[in-house]
Parts: C-alpha cells; structure tokens; sequence
C-alpha cells in the first residue's frame, strides 16, 4: 500500500465539503484536475473508491465517511499544531458539527443562520436535531446546545448559556382555558417540563386527554393547531403570532440551558466562531448570556 500524504487527505475533506469539483477547485484556489488527482491518488493508496456521482454531486461512500472522520481528526491536530506554534488559528474555515433540540434549532438558531453563513462562505454546519444526548467525548458532534447539566467529563468544556423563563401558551384568538394539555410521552415524564404539565392535567381532570407529544417543537405545532396548550420559553412564543400567553408576566418556571464543546477544539476559529454567533443569537433576544466558560461539573 502506498504511504497517505497529509496534502492530499486536505483534498478529500474539500471536495467532500464542497460536494463539486469545480467548488473545492475555487476554494483551494487550483484547477480541478488537480483536485481530481490527488484524491485519485488517496484513493489508490487506500485501495478503495471515497466517492461516487450522485445527482451532479460527489458523494461520500461508506469508506469514504470512515475516512473523512479520521481525516478530520488528522485536520484537528495539524491546527492544533499551528495554534501551539502561532498561538492563533485563523481559518474560519471547515465543517462544524452543532446539536440542539428541535425547538432551540428551528426557533431560535434557524432564522438567524443565513446573515452568519453569509459572513463565512467557507464554514459548513452540519445541523442534528436530536432528542438524544449526542456524544461529544466520542466524537458525535462538536458543539452542543442543552437543557440538561453536562457530567464531569474532562474532554469537555461546559458553560451556562442562559436560563429561559417559560409560560403557558394557547392558540391566537381561541379560549386557551378551554382546551387541553399537550403534554410529553412517559419517557420524558422526568423532565421538568413535563413533570409541570403532568401537574396541570390533574388540577384540570374535566378537560379530557390531550395530546401528547415527544418533543417541544410538536408541542408548539399543536398549540398552532389550536389542539391544545402548552409551556414554551418567552423567547419562542412572544415571537410567533400564531401563540398567545395565557399564563401571567412572570415565568411558570425556568430552564437552564447549557453550551458543551470539545476540549481539543475549543481553539479552532470556525468552532469560537459558532459560539460567538449562539452567544449573540441569545443576547439579542434580550437573553443575558454566562461569560465564563467552565469544566463540566
């Protein structure tokens, strides 16, 4: 087998960014035949083909995806190298992966990303809204956005984002005392959310059963619906018209939220710059922001 050249994996992690020849050719500032040749010759090395044509683009294949993990790894440490060196990594540049729940992803994090992508063309999110604690110390994302208190975990730095008052909220123009709950599914009965509603439902047996649901974000369809209410954050429902506030001024609770970020990436720029923007995106909802990042306690 031939030996792996470091320069030519930083091919295979463009093109595999860019998805187009052309795109990874302007990028690195070459011609495409010279894109084309050096994954040709990464791809000899490694006896297997990375990629495959698919609707105009290039594609990842499976070996392909095992690769590009380990590449980046290989691109991770190269950059740590340089900031030990320059004390600085300058390159806002590369794939960052970002988690959050649906309803902090497409509420919150969603209106804001165009004027941020705008200012850096050559950062890639890789957006994943999932319910699931996925894993940063193993390397499922980079950057997690989270109610939940991370544990100790030295590979991590932790931070309290802010805390999010929360309100009960009916439909727009409908009689919100007259409906149901919409509440959460047995297996989030531990959440304080649905531990708070859980509450409500048997202040108010009358109502019958509500919907119930498995995520915030269908919570807040369902008010819509005008299936229901529910508790959403002041950030989320004073925002959307379709949602009125049924509850007082004051918050029925509130919820810590929680940014986490791998250790060994904390340095890069186009990691600092996703956490700068969050941070802002926050601020400006009139949402004070932790200032100290801190090891997860």
């Amino acid at each position: 087998m031939q030996n792996l050249n470091w320069d030519d994996l930083r091919f295979v992690l463009v093109l595999s960014r860019a998805g187009r020849l052309a795109k990874a050719a302007r990028q690195l500032r070459v011609d495409e035949t010279t894109i084309a040749r050096r994954v040709a010759r990464v791809e000899r090395a490694l006896r297997s083909r990375l990629f495959e044509r698919a609707n105009g683009q290039l594609l990842l294949t499976e070996i392909g995806r095992a690769v590009l993990r380990h590449a980046e790894e290989i691109e991770i440490g190269v950059c740590g190298i340089k900031t030990v060196a320059t004390g600085v990594d300058d390159r806002t540049a590369g794939t960052v992966r970002l988690t959050a729940v649906a309803l902090i992803m497409n509420r919150i994090l969603m209106p804001a990303l165009p004027e941020f992508l705008g200012a850096h063309p050559q950062l890639q999110l890789h957006l994943v809204s999932d319910p699931r604690n996925l894993d940063l110390s193993n390397r499922e994302t980079d950057i997690a956005v989270r109610f939940a208190r991370p544990e100790q975990d030295y590979r991590l730095l932790a931070r309290r984002l802010c805390e999010l008052p929360y309100g009960v909220y009916g439909p727009a123009g409908s009689s919100a005392d007259k409906l149901p709950w919409v509440t959460y599914e047995e297996s989030l009965s531990a959440f304080p959310l649905a531990r708070w509603l859980a509450e409500a439902v048997k202040q108010e047996p009358d109502l019958g059963p509500g919907l119930i649901v498995n995520d915030s974000d269908l919570a807040l369809n369902a008010i819509r619906a005008g299936l229901g209410r529910s508790l959403m954050p002041f950030c989320v429902g004073e925002r959307d018209c379709g949602l009125s506030r049924v509850s007082g001024a004051e918050p029925v609770l509130t919820r810590e939220l929680w940014l986490l970020v791998r250790s060994d990436m904390k340095h890069l720029a186009r990691v600092k710059a996703v956490i700068e923007w969050i941070e802002r995106v926050f601020a400006e909802l009139g949402i004070p922001c932790g200032e100290r990042a801190k090891r997860a306690k």
